[in-house]
Formats: C-alpha cells, structure tokens, sequence
C-alpha cells in the first residue's frame, strides 16, 4: 500500500531534515548533536509508521501527532545552541526602547491596572492550550477534512519560528532588564513558573507564540467565523502581552505576527 501522507506530515519531515542538517553544521556539542539527531530519527519514524496504519483510531492518532510534533520541534533547536548573541540582544532592546519607550515597561508593572496586569498574563498562558482548543474547535463543527489545512499552517509557523533558533541565539528581555516583582500578578507567578520548569529559556526571532496563535486563529476564522473572531482576539492578547510581560521583544511579536499570517496563506494555497 503506498504511502499517503499528509501536508502537515510532510512539513513535519522536512523541518526534521533541516534540524538534521543543521544539527551537522553548527558548533554544538557531540552529546547534543546525537540527541538531536536521535530523537529526529525516532520522531519521523513514528511519523511514517503512523502514515502506514488504517483503521480510525490510526486516523484519529495522526490528527493529533502534530502537536507531538511542534513539541519535539520547539525543543530540539535549543539543544544545539552553546551561547546567545550579546549584540543582537542589544539591538533587539534598543528597538524596544525606540518603539515603546525606555520606560514604559517599568511603569506598566508598578501603575497599571491589576485587572489589566492579570488578563494580559492570562493571555501569555493562553499560548499553550490555544494549539489544541483550535484542533477541538474544527472537530466538534465536523471539519475534520480541515484538520491538515490546520496543522500544516500551524507547523508551518511554529517551525519558521524555531528553526531560527540555532543562529539567532538571544535570551528574553526579563533576563536582561530590571524587571519589577511579579508580586502583583498571581499569574505572572505561576507563568514564570512555567517557563523555569518547562521552555527551552532561550528567545524565538520570530515568537512561535505569536506566529502559531495568528495562524490558528486566522485557519478558523476562515472556516469558523465566531470561532475565529475569539481565537484572534486570544492571539493578538498573547502577542501585546508577550511584549508588555517581557516575554518577546517587540520585534519578536511583530516578525511573528507576519510569520503566522505568512503560514496561513501557504495552508490556504495548498488547500
């Protein structure tokens, strides 16, 4: 029986062929470039096995081996980074500054709003279950013909952004500025709790998060209007706050933006 894969599988395979190439080309250390290299190996493997088995609950495991997937493809990148880039994390902030203001960030935390404090980081929180919550939306409204347009603009965002990483190596804005207490943000708290125990640490030029939550919400505004009005406003929150909570640079935000809107258009002309 031949092989039918899918866009989003495709997508999936050639990012693993460029990590695997690159894991080949920068100067990481031998350890990290053999678990890079393994966990491709093992990652596009259960791809194609998946690809080879019939049956729903086959159909139904490929519809979420993606989110797998974008995991493993957030993850790998910073396995082969030694040290950031001082310079450019000095330009980004200086475009920050130029942008926002050299102040503005401190005297968002001390002055505005709780209300608005918590929404936004509840907004930056959103970024890890908007992946599925959009998946779910397309099943419930019986889309599931729709589900590899999805993933194919989603991987394909996510990946642009985190493919970058081994050359564009940079750590967050909170990692280099004086950034106030996160005493009035129960929130923030348990977001910075997060990012400690489970990220990389490292920064995305473009923001995944950004890239992934615009293509998202853009693929179901397209098929699910009501749906897609909600979901873009959830992603253009995630994009404000990740720069506001010195998540992102505004460059990251921005270059994300553009990068999501970039994927979708790629899924839609594929479908």
């Amino acid at each position: 029986m031949p092989l039918m894969f899918r866009v989003s599988e495709w997508v999936a395979l050639g990012y693993f062929l460029y990590l695997a190439t690159a894991a080949m080309l920068v100067d990481a250390p031998s350890e990290s470039r053999r678990c890079v290299l393994a966990t491709i190996l093992v990652a596009a493997a259960a791809t194609v096995a998946l690809a080879l088995q019939t049956g729903p609950a086959a159909f139904a495991a490929r519809d979420w081996m993606p989110l797998a997937n974008l995991v493993i493809g957030y993850w790998l990148p910073a396995q082969l980074v030694v040290k950031t880039k001082p310079r450019l994390e000095r330009a980004l902030l200086r475009f920050d500054r130029w942008l926002c203001g050299k102040d503005v960030m401190t005297t968002y935390f001390a002055k505005a709003p709780r209300f608005i404090i918590e929404y936004f980081e509840l907004s930056y929180l959103f970024c890890y279950p908007i992946v599925p919550a959009g998946l779910v939306c397309l099943l419930a409204a019986g889309m599931r013909d729709r589900v590899d347009m999805y993933w194919t603009a989603v991987l394909v965002a996510g990946f642009a952004c985190y493919g970058v990483l081994p050359w564009l190596p940079s750590r967050a804005p909170r990692a280099l500025e004086t950034v106030p207490s996160a005493d009035r943000s129960v929130v923030r708290r348990f977001n910075l709790r997060v990012l400690d125990q489970a990220s990389v640490r490292l920064n995305t030029l473009p923001s995944g998060h950004a890239a992934a939550s615009v293509a998202i919400a853009l693929v179901l505004l397209a098929l699910l209007p009501v749906a897609g009005a909600l979901f873009g406003v959830i992603a253009l929150s995630i994009t404000v706050a990740s720069v506001v909570g010195r998540y992102h640079y505004a460059a990251d935000a921005l270059s994300g933006l553009a990068v999501g809107a970039a994927a979708f258009e790629v899924a839609r002309c594929l479908w």
